[in-house]
């Protein structure tokens, strides 16, 4: 079942369809292996992630296409089910990407120094660390609830 914040990423930028947040590694496999140049798959401690029960699975994904340019892109599964996307970013690209979140979007739902986070898209997009957020209807909780708290 294809998520609403991909539907709206898919409208914005260029992401497959094929991308299923919530979905497991296996239904996603397809769409990775033609967006990303090579992937490496790192099985990380549930304990670091609070979705995860019994497994935390990033797929880092390099020279996937994000606004015209090939990017590292970090696919979060917990438990068999894509969570969330983090997208590596250069910070003099925040601005823009903001600006598009903002015109798509409307008014960030929260607005740090470190972060604006636009919970109708379910994404956000990350200062501190630069790069966008990409999260699943079943990460929203937990995301906004960080959110909600900085701000």
């Amino acid at each position: 079942m294809l998520h609403t914040a991909l539907t709206a990423l898919a409208l914005l930028y260029p992401l497959s369809a094929d991308i299923q947040m919530g979905g497991g590694e296996t239904a996603n496999a397809p769409a990775l292996d033609q967006l990303c140049a090579s992937q490496t798959r790192r099985e990380l401690d549930p304990s670091e992630l609070p979705l995860a029960q019994t497994s935390h699975v990033q797929i880092d994904c390099d020279g996937y296409v994000f606004r015209n340019a090939p990017r590292r892109a970090e696919f979060v599964f917990a438990d068999d089910r894509l969570t969330h996307v983090w997208i590596l970013l250069e910070p003099d690209e925040l601005d823009a990407l903001e600006a598009d979140l903002i015109q798509d979007h409307g008014a960030p739902s929260v607005r740090t120094d470190n972060f604006s986070a636009f919970f109708n898209a379910r994404a956000a997009v990350r200062r501190d660390v630069p790069e966008a957020l990409y999260y699943a209807e079943e990460a929203a909780p937990l995301f906004e609830a960080f959110f909600g708290d900085q701000g």
